[in-house]
């Protein structure tokens, strides 16, 4: 199957994409998006945890992974820069003082926008194609989509509730935790808009579920009745 995500980025910065590495038959992959205060995380831990054991049980054996930090640690490395240092700058957290460096710096040294998120898009693709893995976040939705194999959710939440959330779990006042989660949502957003482009939710994720609304357990339970119904366990 060719990787037709590498092809499409390798268009955006007018390279030709190298050819695709065959792996066979693509995934089973699926993809965690999350409001800021949202779960993703733990529940993709979880999950991988109940996937393994129900395909160690069917004579499968097959070993479910999730992935997030590695997401960044991995590029990192590809791009010869400090994981903290990526994550600024895909996060849009970098400061005037690395703004200046690129502007002075060539991207030889410094890589510039699309050369950071295309190496993290390489990455999430890559291992979404040797499959059984969960990917957390970095807008594995739009990455990924073209995989058949591949469910895509995403977890929200009404602000309020978020914010009591992060308020409890990072020591700080409300206020100061509502601000934090629009900030950390708009952040997220400008990151998955490189590869979505301004399109719709709707055209990249299969289900949307409100953590409100739904324990951490009857979210495992409705992605596992879908995993098993798609064959991927």
């Amino acid at each position: 199957m060719d990787n037709l995500f590498l092809k499409y980025m390798g268009t955006r910065e007018g390279k030709q994409a190298k050819p695709a590495k065959k792996v066979g038959i693509p995934g089973p992959v699926i993809t965690i998006s999350r409001e800021y205060g949202c779960h993703g995380k733990r529940i993709a831990e979880k999950l991988s945890e109940i996937l393994t054991d129900k395909s160690h049980a069917s004579g499968e054996n097959k070993q479910w992974r999730w992935i997030s930090k590695e997401i960044l640690e991995q590029s990192a490395k590809e791009l010869k820069l400090s994981s903290s240092l990526v994550k600024e700058l895909s996060d849009y957290k970098h400061s005037s003082f690395f703004k200046d460096l690129a502007l002075f710096f060539s991207e030889d040294f410094y890589p510039g926008n699309a050369t950071i998120k295309n190496t993290i898009a390489k990455y999430i693709y890559d291992e979404a194609e040797q499959g059984y893995v969960i990917i957390v976040g970095r807008a594995g939705e739009a990455i990924t989509k073209s995989i058949d194999r591949s469910f895509h959710i995403k977890l929200e939440a009404p602000l309020d509730w978020r914010a009591k959330v992060v308020a409890e779990e990072e020591h700080m006042s409300l206020s100061e935790a509502k601000k934090e989660c629009l900030i950390q949502d708009k952040r997220r957003a400008m990151f998955r808009d490189y590869f979505e482009k301004g399109r719709q939710d709707v055209d990249f994720f299969d289900a949307k579920l409100n953590c409100r609304a739904l324990s951490d357990d009857e979210i495992l339970e409705l992605l596992v009745i879908i995993a098993e119904t798609r064959r991927f366990v």
